[in-house]
């Protein structure tokens, strides 16, 4: 039986093993928006290129196609949108939004167009999930619950910012679909300048590493960072005086219109 020592030793070994994993390598996909696919274009290919999204009103020649093959770089069909990284847009103005009326103006003004939602969290959540390639953004006053929420949605990557930076580092790492953001405490500018680097990379695209799909190593209990193989439900509720419903959550405080009781006075 190994002591516990040896097993110190053997967690310590997996989370050094983690930290210097290397980060997902999202240039393995290439696109080509142009009309033909010649060998020049393919020649032009990066070495990491593993795969290569076309849309359907290009033509690939005989020779580009052989090059392809024998790189070994699969041909993706795509859209034409989705092959020219337009993407399609959309937001939510939440009831209570503040400043709801000069952001609907902004954004319907803005350069590239913006299809707007309406105020349903939920229905933007199924119009992102929808189609691939498309991104929408929320204003809500309860940006958390929003952001999980959108979550349920099968197909929609949520994330919640507070800035210009968390939104790029959502870009980056998750490929955020459905940007959360908190209008309260940010000026007009600031939060269109966070609209701005949303778009910026172009039609979101999930990362290799969701795509990949996270398979049992990652079940809650099975992972080194998990100390506990469920959550103390219970000990959580008696801390902040809630009362677990039979879903295990207290959703007292939420709005009915979100599952809840309505606000606890």
């Amino acid at each position: 039986m190994p002591t516990i020592g040896q097993v110190d030793d053997a967690v310590r070994a997996v989370l050094a093993g983690l930290r210097r994993a290397p980060r997902p390598d999202r240039r393995s996909s290439g696109v080509f928006a142009g009309r033909l696919l010649g060998q020049r274009q393919v020649e032009g290919l990066g070495e990491e290129i593993r795969e290569i999204r076309i849309a359907p009103n290009t033509v690939i020649t005989p020779i580009a196609r052989d090059l392809l093959k024998r790189r070994g770089i699969l041909i993706r069909w795509v859209s034409e949108r989705l092959a020219a990284r337009i993407g399609e847009w959309g937001f939510v103005l939440e009831d209570g939004a503040v400043m709801a009326d000069a952001l609907r103006r902004s954004l319907l003004a803005a350069e590239g167009g913006w299809h707007d939602l309406g105020d349903e969290l939920i229905e933007a959540a199924h119009w992102v999930s929808a189609e691939d390639g498309r991104g929408a953004v929320v204003f809500s006053e309860q940006g958390s619950v929003a952001c999980w929420l959108a979550s349920q949605v099968p197909g929609v990557r949520s994330a919640a910012a507070g800035d210009a930076d968390g939104v790029a580092r959502a870009v980056e790492h998750l490929g955020v679909n459905l940007l959360v953001l908190e209008p309260a405490g940010h000026s007009i500018p600031s939060l269109l300048h966070c609209v701005k680097v949303f778009r910026k990379s172009g039609a979101p695209e999930c990362p290799d590493w969701i795509d990949g799909g996270t398979g049992d190593a990652n079940r809650r209990g099975d992972r080194p960072r998990d100390l506990l193989s469920a959550a103390p439900e219970r000990a959580e509720s008696a801390i902040f005086g809630g009362r677990p419903d039979v879903s295990g959550g207290d959703h007292r405080g939420l709005s009915r219109a979100r599952g809840g009781a309505g606000r606890v006075r």
